[in-house]
């Protein structure tokens, strides 16, 4: 079909082919996209609707078109459009019905017309749906004013012989982009010969464990710490992502997910350090969010002779709770978790500490304590 294609045409589309193939920015070849269609089929305006990856097209790219009117559209707009461009497909129908034409001709006296898209010039909507495996990778949206033509017959044609080469273009570039992540990642995790390094999908399922994870839960497994080889995982290791995909799911439309630090403990008296962050923050691989999980044997904490140390800087036993914490190398978040308090707890303690001992931030703490009172330390702390 697209030897149909004047030569222009079919050179414009094969440029888009060609930079899904070579990039991995799918910022350009979406772009590329929708000139290809803007200058094809003569409009005055276009906007490209993006898959979120939560069934959603709130993602948008436009041309000649003002960006404060698309804001106005996702946020209240939205609600008055009859083609609900922001919804995807049903798969029942509308995978037959890739492209369609719409004229406004009956919402002239309404406030979706009058103050939204009279201002913008759009009467006229040509929607091409870019469909490739039945997967709907976009929404391109062709506008024209009330004075101009509809769009024709012709021009849908050209809308049909075109689409489905941009969406396969679409969907190779977005599997390349993919495969190319995972590679280092994995890349990424296998180097961490000392740290434990874990990744997993979405339903929180192993997609892979590099030698030191296997390591450490087998040492957790011989030792009887867990039932069988994945329960130290599931129940320990875990917890923190069960959490962030949890706050993910209560809130659909984003917002940023921080990593979260945790401490396990082991056999023998070991501890480790388990950092779990979320990888797909922009949202990169839609529908195909992942997690990584980084586990590090913590050293041996140092031990802090308590009677000195009530002695000496008059700390009270709360204080001197906290003093331990912090060699630790716990954050004030993290000893507010240990000690069941506030965080504002956590930092008036702070403060009490460095007034009686003479500095003004942890780091200084710790080391006028290691420095200058070396025989603070003791094998043993007791209170």
């Amino acid at each position: 079909m697209m030897d149909n294609l004047p030569h222009p045409i079919l050179t414009n589309v094969l440029e888009v082919i060609s930079a899904a193939s070579e990039s991995l920015d799918c910022k350009l070849v979406r772009q590329k996209a929708l000139d290809v269609l803007f200058h094809t089929i003569p409009a005055e305006g276009a906007i490209f609707f993006l898959p979120d990856g939560k069934g959603l097209f709130t993602y948008i790219i436009i041309k000649n078109l003002d960006k404060a009117y698309c804001n106005y559209y996702k946020t209240y707009f939205h609600q008055f459009d009859p083609l609900h461009l922001t919804h995807g497909l049903d798969a029942g129908n509308g995978l037959n019905q890739l492209e369609e034409t719409f004229s406004y001709d009956s919402f002239q006296p309404t406030e979706y017309y009058n103050d939204f898209l009279k201002p913008q010039k759009i009467h006229h909507k040509l929607i091409v749906n870019l469909v490739a495996e039945k997967e709907l990778y976009g929404k391109i949206v062709l506008t024209r004013p009330r004075e101009f033509n509809r769009f024709t017959r012709k021009e849908i044609r050209i809308a049909k012989i075109i689409s489905p080469y941009l969406a396969h273009a679409l969907a190779h570039n977005d599997l390349r982009k993919r495969i190319k992540l995972k590679g280092n990642i994995l890349d990424y995790i296998e180097k961490q010969s000392s740290v434990g390094m874990v990744l997993l999908d979405e339903t929180l399922q192993i997609i892979y464990r590099n030698p030191k994870a296997d390591e450490i839960f087998g040492a957790m497994k011989s030792s009887g710490v867990a039932v069988n080889h994945d329960e130290p995982i599931a129940s320990r290791f875990l917890k923190d992502c069960r959490e962030m995909r949890d706050s993910l799911e209560r809130c659909p439309n984003g917002g940023m997910i921080v990593p979260r630090r945790s401490v396990v403990k082991g056999p023998d008296n070991t501890r480790f350090s388990v950092v779990s962050k979320v990888l797909d923050q922009e949202s990169d691989w839609e529908g195909s969010r992942l997690f990584m999980v980084s586990i590090e044997e913590e050293s041996a904490p140092t031990n802090i002779n308590p009677q000195y140390l009530r002695d000496t800087f008059r700390l009270s036993r709360r204080e001197i709770d906290v003093v331990d914490l912090l060699f630790l190398g716990l954050k004030n978040v993290q000893i507010a978790g240990q000690l069941f308090v506030s965080e504002v707890t956590v930092k008036k303690h702070l403060q009490n500490i460095y007034d009686k001992v003479g500095v003004n931030n942890r780091t200084t703490l710790i080391n006028r304590i290691l420095t200058r009172y070396p025989h603070l330390i003791s094998s043993h702390s007791s209170m």
